[in-house]
């Protein structure tokens, strides 16, 4: 993994300004804005669990542990802390970004629910990120570079895509060859993730790249399974 690039000394992008007057400013800005982002998720999830408690819970069992055995439910429960707060952000974002609640009349999605909320106080930034998650399904990813501290790139397994990513923190989580499932964002022809992060062991990646393959669509469901089961194998 590259080294973090020291706040005194001249630029990488050749401005000729010191980094700290220039990318690194730019970098700030970044996460604030990501920041705004994650907020805004936060708040719908906050406004969701408050009022439809019941149809998240009906949802998680008839969705995200379908057709998982009660020993596979075990453990997932029994996972390393780390790897259960992962599980935790996953399964919100994706019944925040594809869930359907089934018992619904209007047969709006949660997504929905919550767009049509003024008293959220959502910004616009918010609900265009928002809108946006439905958008963009879970791909998988393989991290071609990381710099600490920065960000990192990864390349689409399936079609070989590429995507910069300015973000300190994930720089942080992934090492070059890694393959990862995201969502990604495009914030104005910046790109970040959504937080949702499903990390797949080198054993098990040829099977789930040959898995999606097979599949046209339902992307998102198909990864989020194949890393279920690996949580629930303390893999």
């Amino acid at each position: 993994m590259s080294q973090k690039v020291q706040r005194n000394v001249s630029c990488p992008c050749g401005s000729g300004q010191k980094y700290k007057k220039c990318c690194m400013l730019k970098a700030k800005d970044e996460s604030n804005r990501r920041y705004d982002h994650r907020e805004g998720v936060q708040q719908a999830l906050v406004w969701l669990n408050q009022n439809y408690r019941p149809q998240i819970d009906q949802w998680v069992e008839q969705a995200w542990f379908t057709g998982m055995s009660d020993v596979e439910r075990q453990g997932i429960a029994t996972a390393d802390p780390q790897i259960r707060a992962i599980h935790d952000v996953n399964v919100l974002e994706l019944l925040l970004a594809e869930g359907r609640f089934s018992d619904e009349e209007s047969e709006a999605t949660p997504l929905q629910l919550v767009l049509a909320q003024a008293e959220l106080g959502l910004n616009a930034p918010q609900q265009t990120y928002l809108k946006q998650l439905s958008q963009r399904p879970l791909r998988l990813y393989r991290v071609t570079t990381s710099t600490a501290g920065q960000s990192f790139e990864v390349a689409d397994v399936l079609t070989q895509e590429g995507f910069e990513v300015p973000d300190a923190m994930g720089s942080r989580m992934f090492d070059v060859g890694d393959v990862v499932a995201l969502r990604m964002m495009d914030t104005g022809g910046v790109w970040e993730t959504s937080g949702a992060i499903y990390h797949i062991p080198s054993d098990y990646q040829d099977e789930l790249i040959q898995l999606l393959q097979a599949v046209d669509s339902a992307l998102s469901a198909t990864i989020a399974k194949f890393w279920l089961k690996l949580v629930a194998a303390h893999v």
